[in-house]
C-alpha cells in the first residue's frame, strides 16, 4: 500500500519543480515580452493550480491516514506543513484534524452557540458600514463580545473588518466540525442534495432546450449549448462539495456504503448513486504503523 507521505513527497517535488519554472519564465519575461512565454507561465499556472486541488483531493480520500500522521508523527506532518511548497495546502485542511465527536445534543447546543456568535460578527460588520475613522477596541468588544481578543487600542476601520473576517472564519470551521458529526452531517447533505437534485432538473431541461435549438441558428444554439453548460458547472460543484463533505466523516460515510439498497442502480436514488461513486482510503493501523516505520528507517 503506498503511503500518503510517499505521494505528499512526489506532489512537494512537483510543485517545487513548476514554481522554479515560473519564477524563471516571469525573469525572462520581463527582459523579453514575448508571446509564447505568457502562454508558457499562464499553462504553468494551471498546472500548479491542478497539482493542489488533487493534493487537497489526496487528503479528503486519505483522512484516516492524514489524522494518523497527526495522531503517531506530528512533527513529521509538521515539516510537512511547514513545507514551501506543499505546506499552504495541507494547512487549509488541518482544522479537520481537531475533530471530536460530540453527543447529539451537545453538538446541536454548541451549533446553536456558534450562529449567535456570527451573528454578532455580522451586526458588527453591518454596524462599520457608516463608521469613519479609528475604532475604540473596548467600546466596541463591550458591545460585541465575539470580538474579545482579536482588538486592542484604538484601531483603524480596515483592521478592526480584517479582524471581524478572522474571528468569522475560525467559527465557521468550528461550526464545520460540529456538522461533519453523525449527529448534524444530515443538515449539510440535506442543503446540498435539494441544490443538486434541482439542478439535475433544470440541467434536464436545458439539455432539452439545446437539443431543439440545434439546426434553428448560431446565436440561439450557443446561447441555449452556455446555459446548458453552466447549469451543469454548478450541479459538478455542488456535487464536489458534498462529496467533501461525506469525505470528511470516513466512518459515516462507510456506514452509508455498508447500506444494502434493494433499489436498482437505475431506480436508487442521487445520494446514493453520488455516495456509491465516493471510495475512500483505508487503513489498518497495526499494518500502517510497520509500513511508516520502515519507511522511515530506509531515509
Amino acid at each position: 500500500m503506498a503511503l500518503l507521505i510517499d505521494y505528499l513527497e512526489e506532489a512537494a517535488a512537483f510543485l517545487r519543480e513548476k514554481k522554479l519554472k515560473l519564477k524563471k519564465l516571469d525573469e525572462q519575461y520581463r527582459h523579453i515580452y514575448d508571446r509564447d512565454i505568457k502562454k508558457e507561465m499562464a499553462q504553468t499556472r494551471i498546472e500548479i493550480a491542478k497539482k493542489s486541488s488533487e493534493v487537497t483531493n489526496e487528503l479528503l480520500y486519505n483522512l484516516e491516514e492524514f489524522r494518523s500522521l497527526h495522531k503517531y508523527y506530528p512533527e513529521l506532518l509538521q515539516a510537512y506543513t511547514e513545507d514551501e511548497y506543499i505546506g499552504k495546502v495541507i494547512s487549509k485542511k488541518a482544522w479537520l484534524l481537531d475533530y471530536t465527536p460530540l453527543p447529539a445534543q451537545a453538538a446541536a447546543g454548541k451549533l446553536e452557540e456558534l450562529k449567535a456568535l456570527r451573528a454578532q460578527l455580522k451586526d458588527a460588520k453591518k454596524f462599520l458600514k457608516g463608521w469613519v475613522g479609528t475604532v475604540s477596541a473596548r467600546s466596541f468588544v463591550a458591545t460585541y463580545p465575539v470580538l474579545r481578543g482579536y482588538l486592542s487600542g484604538d484601531i483603524d476601520k480596515v483592521d478592526v473588518v480584517s479582524a471581524i473576517r478572522k474571528a468569522d472564519k475560525i467559527l465557521l470551521r468550528e461550526g464545520w466540525l460540529l456538522l461533519i458529526g453523525d449527529s448534524l452531517i444530515g443538515i449539510p447533505i440535506a442543503k446540498f442534495m435539494t441544490q443538486i437534485n434541482n439542478l439535475l432538473y433544470e440541467e434536464m431541461t436545458a439539455r432539452t432546450a439545446y437539443v431543439r435549438s440545434q439546426g434553428r441558428g448560431t446565436v440561439a444554439e450557443t446561447v441555449a449549448l452556455r446555459k446548458y453548460q453552466e447549469i451543469t458547472k454548478k450541479r459538478l460543484h455542488y456535487e464536489k462539495v458534498l462529496t467533501q463533505v461525506l469525505l470528511s466523516n470516513p466512518p459515516y460515510l462507510k456506514t452509508l456504503k455498508k447500506k444494502k439498497n434493494w433499489l436498482s442502480r437505475e431506480k436508487a436514488g442521487n445520494l446514493d448513486k453520488l455516495v456509491q461513486s465516493i471510495t475512500p482510503h483505508t487503513i489498518k493501523e497495526r499494518v500502517w504503523l510497520n509500513q511508516m516505520r520502515k519507511k522511515l528507517e530506509e531515509k
